[in-house]
């Protein structure tokens, strides 16, 4: 019994050390109430809208002086 549970365990992970199997991104349909269909697409994003940003521009900016400071003459 022992060697069954090792080997149904083994074949329950293995989906997981596969991965995501590939799927084509097409669109799908959405069925409205009053009849008809809507399709939606969905395809791969190219990224973000706006112009492209490298990795430093993404972080916030931290060095103006626009964060309220302490006020520590008192």
């Amino acid at each position: 019994m022992r060697r069954e549970l090792v080997l149904l365990s083994g074949l329950t992970l293995l989906p997981a050390m596969i991965g995501p199997l590939e799927a084509e991104a097409g669109g799908f349909v959405v069925p409205l109430c009053g009849g008809g269909v809507v399709t939606v697409p969905g395809g791969p994003s190219e990224g973000p809208p706006g112009p492209p940003q490298g990795p430093c521009c993404a972080k916030g900016c931290q060095s103006g002086s626009s964060r309220k400071r302490l006020d520590r003459s008192q």
